[in-house]
């Protein structure tokens, strides 16, 4: 049996208030000192492949979207770092990573990419967190290496064939017109389009987006020319098939799977996250985030941190079911009066 568990928001209108909205980008600065100094170059047959570490204790990976770098998760990294060495990866075609020209940018390469870079890195098993199109990814890389996967945390996600989506069509034409690159130059000059744009799609509250925020996410895309032509092709290459294609892989994987989805997600609905519940066998718990848009893991990264928390330390401590846990002032609870048969989580 699997936890159905829907956050009621209280916790978070504290945390997502206007005020600390814009105290974030301002704190930003101190907070994360210690991220440029974090970021590597892993030389891979892919390229140089940026990352960004931090942490000690089981290494956790962890994959963003689009138009975003590692930095969409820099509240995981830090928050969760004295239990898990974060390694938060720059996919190809986006933030600071360095490609060919010629790269291949479809998803399966781009899970080859991230096993490459793993290995690289002496790194064997880890945790696997994706949002967005890293999420997309990240199941194609569980297809790939399913015993090197010790647990999957999905939202709001790529998922199946319901991907490129409908409302992101425009985007998509503009991509494949090699014009993206120039909407992304355009918005990091002018946040008030941007907010208005795609950033009214992608977040609950379009003010979370500052001048600051639009350049650590364009800047790197636009500094080259190699690099501004892989931001159109990253979208243009988008192909379903690869994750249709692995959806027996998925009915195999019962290893730890929590998914989390934002209900008002233009993109992903939240049907998704039960079409991932029915597929993947290791799902214990699909968590709804009632309003939460498409980059939750930003706006709502208290509450995305208790829930990893929550998954990462039962996972660490108790191997024979997720004991109980507060989440936004609400029990989660007790998971081993619902273990499936064959006691699923002690045979990972």
């Amino acid at each position: 049996m699997k936890l159905i568990t829907r956050l009621s928001g209280i916790c978070l209108l504290l945390a997502l208030s206007l005020s600390s909205c814009t105290g974030m980008a301002g704190n930003d600065a101190r907070r994360f000192d210690w991220w440029e100094s974090s970021r590597q170059y892993v030389e891979t047959e892919f390229g140089r492949i940026a990352v960004v570490e931090r942490g000690r204790g089981p290494v956790a990976v962890y994959l963003h979207g689009f138009p975003l770098n590692a930095w969409h998760w820099r509240n995981q990294l830090e928050d969760l770092s004295d239990i898990r060495r974060g390694i938060a990866i720059d996919l190809m075609g986006l933030g600071y990573t360095e490609i060919a020209a010629d790269q291949d940018l479809r998803f399966s390469t781009q899970a080859d990419m991230v096993l490459a870079t793993l290995d690289a890195m002496g790194v064997r098993e880890f945790d696997l967190i994706g949002n967005d199109s890293g999420g997309g990814i990240a199941q194609l890389i569980v297809a790939k290496a399913p015993n090197r996967v010790r647990s999957l945390v999905i939202s709001n996600a790529d998922v199946h064939d319901n991907w490129p989506p409908q409302a992101l069509s425009t985007v998509h034409d503009l991509a494949t017109q090699g014009q993206m690159d120039d909407v992304l130059q355009a918005y990091m000059h002018d946040v008030d389009s941007a907010r208005n744009g795609l950033a009214a799609l992608v977040y609950e509250d379009p003010q979370y987006v500052t001048a600051a925020l639009l350049t650590t996410y364009t800047e790197p895309l636009l500094r080259t020319a190699t690099s501004r032509e892989a931001v159109n092709r990253y979208i243009a290459s988008q192909d379903n098939s690869e994750t249709v294609a692995i959806k027996p892989q998925l009915e195999a994987y019962d290893r730890p799977t929590l998914i989390m989805w934002g209900t008002d997600d233009v993109f992903f609905d939240v049907e998704w996250a039960y079409w991932l519940q029915s597929t993947i066998p290791g799902t214990y718990a699909v968590v709804e985030m009632p309003g939460a848009r498409l980059f939750l893991s930003e706006e709502r990264a208290e509450d995305v941190n208790i829930l990893l928390r929550a998954h990462f330390k039962h996972l660490d401590v108790d191997r024979s079911g997720l004991g109980p846990e507060i989440i936004s002032g609400q029990s989660m609870p007790d998971l081993r009066a619902r273990q499936r048969p064959n006691d699923w989580m002690s045979r990972w």
